[in-house]
């Protein structure tokens, strides 16, 4: 059985990875280019240089291709990794060799900077003083021994929903404003609820307040926009985040601004209105944020332009749907997992399976 890490070598290839790395960057380029006057904010959503799940669905997809094109970008580009101060204190698990959480922060650390040569901004995220403030501590003096630069950022009452708590003196205006020189910032974290979007907007927030006009974008790849909810692709998508209860959904944002159907995902709906409340509140009315009318308008993803032979995607997805299952199968064999997740596949491989039959593909096609 695969692990998630693993990369296979197809013999056919379903997508132009050059092609998709010169799209991605002209949007990124393009998108900075809009707040001339300030910085872009870019959070990066999924795996921050190595995708392999892509290189799985997207036969002809590299794994480093976020490394390339960072890498293209570096020159014009700082780095914030996130952290979350809960995530410290309660010294959480990210990965299967059971490593102290600190320890794995600094492996993603020195890795991005042995790629890119870029040294990261360490942010610590939802910062409470009165709880175990010295376990924060303890890990701001362990990393700053180390020559990186720590940053505190606190919770906030009333967050995200209370503007008039997140824009003040007491919200964001109290957290430490990261001074940052390049127009190009990255923004990265240690895995889920790191505050990645929170940095972003309480940076423009204090960008602001000096007469910095920054923005904000997010970087995805999955789900892909362009292509059907329920295409084999979006489906593997489900299928690999069946353990977080993350879903694809039609953006009735862009829907309402467009007519057209645009694949988006539950979080970046459900947080968009939160973003453009902020904005508004926030940046002046030419700021280019404010021209975002949908999470598609927010989103910079190119990457259903790339595909070329649709139906070898499809049937590596529908091969990586059967080895997630595989994988969580696993994981209730240790008691580890839940039976949801195998439900939930079953049912995203049935959608694939049907998707695969109304186009008269070979869901049996030899492509490895």
């Amino acid at each position: 059985m695969l692990n998630s890490t693993d990369v296979i070598s197809y013999k056919k290839k379903g997508y132009d990875g050059a092609k998709y790395i010169k799209l991605q960057q002209e949007k990124i380029l393009e998108r900075i280019g809009k707040f001339s006057n300030g910085r872009l904010y870019l959070e990066i959503g999924g795996k921050f240089m190595y995708d392999q799940h892509a290189a799985r669905v997207l036969p002809g997809f590299d794994p480093e291709t976020k490394k390339q094109i960072f890498m293209s970008l570096k020159n014009q580009a700082e780095v914030l990794f996130c952290v979350n101060a809960d995530d410290i204190i309660e010294n959480r698990q990210l990965s299967n060799e059971n490593i102290p959480y600190k320890d794995y922060v600094n492996k993603m650390i020195r890795g991005i900077e042995a790629a890119l040569g870029l040294r990261p901004h360490i942010v610590i995220n939802k910062i409470d003083t009165t709880s175990m403030y010295d376990m924060i501590l303890d890990f701001e003096k362990e990393f700053q021994r180390k020559n990186y630069r720590v940053w505190e950022r606190y919770k906030i009452m009333g967050y995200p929903h209370n503007l008039k708590s997140v824009l003040s003196e007491d919200g964001y205006g109290n957290d430490d404003h990261i001074p940052l020189t390049k127009n190009l910032i990255l923004v990265t974290g240690a895995a889920s609820s790191s505050g990645k979007m929170s940095t972003c907007l309480g940076q423009i927030y204090n960008d602001h307040e000096i007469g910095i006009e920054s923005g904000y974008a997010k970087y995805e790849t999955f789900p892909i926009r362009n292509i059907p909810l329920e295409h084999p692709i979006n489906l593997a998508y489900e299928a690999a985040t069946a353990d977080i209860g993350d879903y694809n959904m039609l953006d009735p944002y862009y829907k309402k601004a467009t007519g057209k159907d645009s694949v988006n995902y539950n979080r970046d709906v459900e947080a968009f209105e939160i973003v453009m409340d902020i904005a508004k509140q926030t940046v002046k009315p030419d700021n280019f944020m404010n021209n975002y009318k949908s999470p598609t308008d927010m989103g910079i993803s190119t990457a259903g332009f790339a595909i070329t032979d649709d139906e070898v995607c499809c049937v590596a997805s529908l091969q990586e749907i059967r080895r997630r299952k595989g994988r969580y199968q696993q994981q209730i064999d240790r008691k580890e997992g839940e039976q949801s997740r195998i439900s939930r596949c079953d049912e995203l491989e049935k959608k694939c399976l049907e998707y695969i039959k109304e186009k008269k593909y070979n869901e049996n096609l030899k492509i490895d």
